[in-house]
């Protein structure tokens, strides 16, 4: 059984084998599956000019057409019950790729791709110089400044942040969801039900955050799902997630779909040689079915009791028209549902149990490297964001392939859905709590590209109805 590992407990020359490897498959030629730009490819691949920024680079450029169409390329699995065992897949068949390139020039039998445990920046048993440690992109993978000379094919131009904003590696909104995938399909742990979806609508908890938040804020080639497997960082990042889903299946009461429309779903990929295969979901269900394990990290378990099933839920007050997200802006005004005939209130609890209510922001569209946007609640005028009516924050991950209709997508753009329950138990206690009077705010992280546009169609909140 080999042991992927955390990178920054690594004592070996894991990372030095990798630099050395990852520089071999870029000389690869781009129609050789086995090429660092074919592997890229697989998750995304696009022509328009932020994309050949980073694929014009590529040996042997441009594709041919034969491989474009190979039915191998543009294949990630995003927005749906897919994306954690379609990726589970790719990383398995990427390392062994790796792998068989570091035994070729002469290193280790048992490389395994490390991991990049950012969310250690929420273990509150660590030391307050760990927790920044986990934020930040491992060294060896370069800075602002160029790349690490010593492990220089880790590094990628345009990288916009090398330290993470620790709101964006927050587990605890996916690991405390206690079902996989539900009829609702916004709030669950994995995503909602689809069939092959490269750019679907049901995104899962663990995908939206940190997955989504970690990719816009890394930014540059990771921003877009066109070239985010071209930035080394992209195979780590996807390791913890890898991992956060082995942690979330270990808790009490969490499971995998059973449903064989889940289980006996098939994707195509290329092995260590070169050769196509097909694999399907239930021979990935664990990492054990594939041979690997994951050396112990934060979170262990969740100490937090499950969130409930998404209960029947009703719309409380929503936005009345489509709105455009600049640097910053005002808070905005909820139309709230008239008292009686909303069926829902975000007054009281429900037999004893936490009230559940979402937040929705639906048909997001645009253009751009967005930088992940912060999410506010409030009940008073002129109350700006605040850390006492934060909600979460979303990314923007595949915003303009959302945005454009294809065969893949009918172009109605990104939706997420928070649970804020938390936050509006905590509003709840003011002494000038009113639910008839509730505003949004968005606020991006850092100062948006020229080129960026972002237009909301609708956000709505929604509460268990009484």
């Amino acid at each position: 059984m080999k042991t992927r590992q955390n990178v920054y407990e690594l004592k070996d020359d894991t990372l030095s084998w990798y630099s050395r490897a990852v520089e071999e498959m870029k000389s690869r030629d781009i129609n050789d599956p086995t090429s660092w730009w074919y592997q890229g490819a697989i998750h995304g691949y696009a022509t328009y000019p932020s994309a050949l920024t980073y694929w014009h680079d590529a040996t042997g450029y441009p594709p041919s057409q034969q491989t474009v169409n190979s039915g191998f390329w543009n294949r990630c699995q995003h927005g749906t019950w897919y994306f954690l065992p379609w990726h589970r897949m790719y990383l398995f068949y990427f390392e062994e790729i790796v792998a068989k390139a570091i035994r070729d020039m002469g290193g280790p039998a048992d490389w395994t791709l490390p991991y990049w445990n950012y969310c250690e920046a929420y273990n509150t048993s660590a030391s307050p110089s760990n927790q920044q440690q986990a934020l930040q992109i491992p060294p060896e993978f370069g800075s602002s400044q160029g790349p690490n000379a010593d492990f220089a094919s880790l590094w990628i131009k345009n990288r916009r942040n090398y330290v993470l904003n620790k709101n964006n590696v927050n587990p605890w909104p996916a690991m405390n969801e206690a079902e996989f995938t539900n009829s609702g399909g916004d709030i669950s742990f994995g995503g909602g039900v689809t069939g092959f979806a490269h750019s679907g609508g049901q995104t899962g908890q663990l995908e939206s955050l940190p997955h989504n938040v970690v990719h816009t804020d890394i930014n540059g080639a990771m921003g877009n799902p066109d070239t985010a497997a071209l930035d080394p960082i992209f195979w780590l990042h996807h390791a913890n997630i890898d991992r956060l889903w082995q942690v979330w299946l270990a808790q009490a009461g969490r499971s995998n779909p059973v449903v064989n429309a889940w289980k006996d779903f098939r994707f195509k990929f290329h092995d260590a040689n070169g050769q196509p295969v097909e694999i399907a979901v239930k021979d990935v269900e664990t990492t054990q079915l594939l041979g690997y394990v994951y050396t112990p990290a934060f979170p262990l378990s969740s100490t937090t009791p499950a969130r409930r099933s998404v209960p029947a839920m009703d719309v409380v007050g929503a936005t009345s028209a489509s709105f455009s997200v600049g640097d910053h802006m005002a808070p905005l005004d909820l139309t709230m549902v008239p008292q009686p005939a909303r069926g829902a209130r975000l007054l009281a609890a429900r037999g004893g149990d936490e009230k559940r209510t979402i937040l929705r922001i639906s048909n997001v569209k645009g253009k751009g490297a967005t930088s992940p946007i912060d999410l506010f609640i409030t009940n008073r005028d002129n109350e700006e964001g605040n850390e006492e009516n934060f909600v979460g924050c979303i990314g923007l991950f595949g915003l303009e392939n959302a945005s454009t209709p294809s065969v893949e997508s009918d172009g109605s753009g990104l939706n997420f859905a928070i649970d804020i329950s938390d936050t509006i138990n905590k509003l709840r206690q003011r002494d000038d709590w009113d639910e008839d009077n509730i505003r949004v705010q968005l606020i991006p992280q850092s100062k948006q590209d020229s080129d960026v546009e972002i237009n909301v169609g609708r956000v709505s909140l929604h509460s268990e109805i009484d």
